[in-house]
């Protein structure tokens, strides 16, 4: 082959490759288009989907920790009015308008008790609490019914967590 003949061959043969090259690269960049139009409709949709999840789980906190407030509240006004009620049994117990007392076992009331027991009567030795004792019995009483507020409160509090955000416990 002469170098003319060659020459023609080779500028064909370039034309075609260049030819080919660039459509090849046309396709590709479609494809390449096609890619990031879709990656951009899943980014969107994921991007609507985690706001809506937000949304909701805001309204679920807002809602909750309403709820909570309200119970919290609840929780110190039952407190208040059982220390008022306390108080005023207390200043009942010392002004000697409330008058505490237990049964007694034993000693020289015993054979009177069970003699009137015996005999039908419905009456029994009893001793009388000072107003220092009946105050000490009422303060423990309290401490133990402020505490069981305390603790229902809590089981409340859990309840509505557990309720509000479907946590299934197992």
């Amino acid at each position: 082959m002469t170098a003319t003949t060659w020459r023609p061959l080779v500028a064909v043969l370039l034309c075609g490759a260049l030819a080919g090259w660039t459509a090849q690269g046309w396709r590709k960049d479609a494809v390449i288009a096609e890619l990031q139009r879709a990656a951009a409709i899943q980014t969107s949709t994921a991007a609507t989907a985690l706001a809506q999840a937000t949304a909701r789980v805001l309204t679920l906190e807002r809602a909750a920790g309403a709820t909570l407030a309200q119970r919290a509240d609840h929780l110190t006004q039952e407190q208040t009015h059982a220390k008022t009620e306390r108080d005023r049994f207390n200043d009942d117990v010392r002004s000697g308008a409330v008058r505490l007392s237990i049964p007694v076992v034993g000693g020289q009331c015993a054979a009177t008790a069970d003699s009137a027991a015996a005999a039908g009567h419905q009456h029994q030795a009893r001793a009388e609490l000072d107003a220092a004792t009946a105050t000490a019995l009422d303060a423990i009483a309290g401490d133990g019914d402020d505490a069981t507020r305390q603790l229902n409160a809590c089981i409340d509090a859990y309840n509505l967590v557990r309720d509000t955000y479907h946590v299934q416990t197992e």
